[in-house]
Protein backbone atom coordinates (compact mmCIF):
# COMPACT_ATOMS: atom_id res chain seq x y z
CA UNK A 1 0.00 0.00 0.00
CA UNK A 2 2.81 2.43 0.83
CA UNK A 3 4.42 1.75 -2.54
CA UNK A 4 1.20 2.67 -4.34
CA UNK A 5 0.86 5.89 -2.36
CA UNK A 6 4.41 6.88 -3.31
CA UNK A 7 3.90 6.14 -7.01
CA UNK A 8 4.04 9.00 -9.52
CA UNK A 9 2.83 8.99 -13.12
CA UNK A 10 3.76 11.82 -15.49
CA UNK A 11 2.58 12.09 -19.08
CA UNK A 12 1.85 14.69 -21.75
CA UNK A 13 -0.14 14.86 -24.93
CA UNK A 14 -3.48 15.73 -26.46
CA UNK A 15 -6.76 13.88 -26.74
CA UNK A 16 -8.25 12.43 -29.89
CA UNK A 17 -11.90 13.05 -30.68
CA UNK A 18 -12.71 9.36 -30.13
CA UNK A 19 -11.14 9.41 -26.66
CA UNK A 20 -13.02 12.58 -25.76
CA UNK A 21 -16.36 11.17 -26.99
CA UNK A 22 -15.75 7.93 -25.09
CA UNK A 23 -15.00 9.84 -21.88
CA UNK A 24 -18.11 12.02 -22.19
CA UNK A 25 -20.25 8.95 -22.87
CA UNK A 26 -18.78 7.10 -19.88
CA UNK A 27 -19.58 9.93 -17.49
CA UNK A 28 -22.96 10.81 -18.98
CA UNK A 29 -21.90 14.44 -18.68
CA UNK A 30 -24.36 16.07 -21.10
CA UNK A 31 -26.99 13.32 -21.12
CA UNK A 32 -29.14 14.95 -18.44
CA UNK A 33 -29.22 18.24 -20.33
CA UNK A 34 -30.60 16.54 -23.44
CA UNK A 35 -33.27 14.70 -21.49
CA UNK A 36 -34.25 17.91 -19.69
CA UNK A 37 -34.75 19.72 -22.99
CA UNK A 38 -36.73 16.84 -24.52
CA UNK A 39 -38.89 16.73 -21.35
CA UNK A 40 -39.54 20.46 -21.65
CA UNK A 41 -40.53 19.94 -25.30
CA UNK A 42 -43.04 17.23 -24.37
CA UNK A 43 -44.50 19.42 -21.63
CA UNK A 44 -44.88 22.37 -24.00
CA UNK A 45 -46.50 20.15 -26.65
CA UNK A 46 -48.96 18.83 -24.08
CA UNK A 47 -49.79 22.35 -22.92
CA UNK A 48 -50.27 23.58 -26.49
CA UNK A 49 -52.71 20.74 -27.26
CA UNK A 50 -54.66 21.08 -24.00
CA UNK A 51 -57.10 23.73 -25.33
CA UNK A 52 -57.96 21.35 -28.20
CA UNK A 53 -59.54 18.90 -25.70
CA UNK A 54 -61.82 21.67 -24.40
CA UNK A 55 -62.88 22.76 -27.87
CA UNK A 56 -60.44 25.68 -28.15
CA UNK A 57 -57.75 26.30 -30.76
CA UNK A 58 -54.27 24.80 -30.57
CA UNK A 59 -51.60 27.17 -29.28
CA UNK A 60 -49.44 27.30 -32.43
CA UNK A 61 -46.64 29.34 -30.90
CA UNK A 62 -46.17 26.95 -28.00
CA UNK A 63 -46.36 23.94 -30.32
CA UNK A 64 -43.69 25.47 -32.58
CA UNK A 65 -41.50 26.14 -29.56
CA UNK A 66 -41.98 22.50 -28.47
CA UNK A 67 -40.78 21.29 -31.87
CA UNK A 68 -37.74 23.60 -31.70
CA UNK A 69 -36.91 22.31 -28.22
CA UNK A 70 -37.31 18.71 -29.37
CA UNK A 71 -34.91 19.21 -32.28
CA UNK A 72 -32.49 21.06 -30.00
CA UNK A 73 -32.64 18.19 -27.50
CA UNK A 74 -31.68 15.72 -30.21
CA UNK A 75 -28.72 17.71 -31.53
CA UNK A 76 -27.46 19.37 -28.36
CA UNK A 77 -25.23 16.54 -27.10
CA UNK A 78 -23.10 16.32 -30.26
CA UNK A 79 -22.91 20.12 -30.45
CA UNK A 80 -21.78 20.50 -26.83
CA UNK A 81 -19.30 17.66 -27.09
CA UNK A 82 -17.79 19.02 -30.30
CA UNK A 83 -17.49 22.53 -28.90
CA UNK A 84 -15.85 21.30 -25.69
CA UNK A 85 -13.38 19.18 -27.68
CA UNK A 86 -12.43 22.06 -30.00
CA UNK A 87 -11.95 24.37 -27.01
CA UNK A 88 -9.61 21.84 -25.40
CA UNK A 89 -7.64 21.31 -28.63
CA UNK A 90 -7.23 25.04 -29.23
CA UNK A 91 -5.28 25.37 -25.99
CA UNK A 92 -2.66 22.82 -27.00
CA UNK A 93 -0.82 19.95 -25.32
CA UNK A 94 -1.07 19.39 -21.56
CA UNK A 95 1.25 17.72 -19.09
CA UNK A 96 -0.15 15.93 -16.06
CA UNK A 97 1.34 14.45 -12.91
CA UNK A 98 -0.55 12.00 -10.73
CA UNK A 99 0.87 11.23 -7.30
CA UNK A 100 -0.07 10.88 -3.63
CA UNK A 101 -1.28 14.50 -3.55
CA UNK A 102 -3.67 14.12 -6.51
CA UNK A 103 -3.57 15.51 -10.05
CA UNK A 104 -1.61 18.49 -11.33
CA UNK A 105 -2.29 19.62 -14.92
CA UNK A 106 0.12 22.03 -16.60
CA UNK A 107 -0.04 23.67 -20.01
CA UNK A 108 2.86 25.66 -21.37
CA UNK A 109 4.51 25.99 -17.96
CA UNK A 110 1.35 27.41 -16.33
CA UNK A 111 -0.47 25.29 -13.77
CA UNK A 112 -4.07 24.89 -14.93
CA UNK A 113 -5.39 22.93 -12.00
CA UNK A 114 -4.35 21.06 -8.92
CA UNK A 115 -6.93 18.55 -7.73
CA UNK A 116 -6.31 16.76 -4.43
CA UNK A 117 -7.67 13.24 -4.08
CA UNK A 118 -10.26 14.36 -1.52
CA UNK A 119 -11.99 16.46 -4.23
CA UNK A 120 -12.22 13.56 -6.67
CA UNK A 121 -15.43 11.62 -6.24
CA UNK A 122 -15.70 9.22 -9.18
CA UNK A 123 -13.54 7.46 -11.74
CA UNK A 124 -14.40 5.56 -14.90
CA UNK A 125 -12.39 3.17 -17.01
CA UNK A 126 -13.13 2.47 -20.65
CA UNK A 127 -11.25 0.70 -23.39
CA UNK A 128 -9.10 3.73 -24.24
CA UNK A 129 -9.27 6.15 -21.32
CA UNK A 130 -9.44 6.67 -17.60
CA UNK A 131 -11.84 9.45 -16.65
CA UNK A 132 -11.86 11.19 -13.29
CA UNK A 133 -14.56 13.59 -12.12
CA UNK A 134 -14.36 15.89 -9.16
CA UNK A 135 -15.21 19.30 -7.83
CA UNK A 136 -13.09 22.33 -7.01
CA UNK A 137 -15.30 24.84 -5.24
CA UNK A 138 -18.24 25.52 -7.55
CA UNK A 139 -16.53 24.05 -10.60
CA UNK A 140 -17.02 20.46 -11.68
CA UNK A 141 -13.96 18.99 -13.33
CA UNK A 142 -13.34 16.22 -15.82
CA UNK A 143 -9.86 14.81 -16.29
CA UNK A 144 -9.37 12.40 -19.18
CA UNK A 145 -6.26 10.21 -19.15
CA UNK A 146 -5.73 8.38 -22.47
CA UNK A 147 -4.22 4.95 -21.91
CA UNK A 148 -2.03 5.39 -25.01
CA UNK A 149 -0.14 8.19 -23.22
CA UNK A 150 0.65 5.89 -20.30
CA UNK A 151 3.47 4.31 -22.27
CA UNK A 152 5.81 3.51 -19.38
CA UNK A 153 6.27 0.00 -18.04
CA UNK A 154 2.95 -0.88 -16.38
CA UNK A 155 1.73 2.73 -16.09
CA UNK A 156 -1.77 1.94 -17.37
CA UNK A 157 -2.20 -0.76 -14.73
CA UNK A 158 -0.66 1.50 -12.08
CA UNK A 159 -3.16 4.22 -12.98
CA UNK A 160 -6.02 1.78 -12.42
CA UNK A 161 -4.58 0.74 -9.05
CA UNK A 162 -4.08 4.39 -8.00
CA UNK A 163 -7.67 5.23 -8.85
CA UNK A 164 -8.94 2.19 -7.01
CA UNK A 165 -6.80 3.07 -3.97
CA UNK A 166 -7.69 6.76 -3.76
CA UNK A 167 -11.17 6.99 -5.30
CA UNK A 168 -12.62 3.51 -5.12
CA UNK A 169 -13.48 0.96 -7.74
CA UNK A 170 -13.79 2.57 -11.20
CA UNK A 171 -17.31 2.70 -12.64
CA UNK A 172 -18.18 1.31 -16.03
CA UNK A 173 -15.09 -0.83 -16.46
CA UNK A 174 -14.91 -2.25 -19.96
CA UNK A 175 -12.00 -4.35 -21.17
Amino acid sequence: MDDIQKATITFSGTLTREEFDEAVAATGMFRRVGWLIVGAAVLMAALSLRPLAGGGPVNGGLLTLAVVYGVLGLFLLPLLTGRAFRADQAKGEKQATIDAAGFVVVRGGDELMRVPWRHIYRSYETERVYVVTGRLGWKAGLLIVPKRLLAGNGEAELMGVLLETWVGRPKGRRS
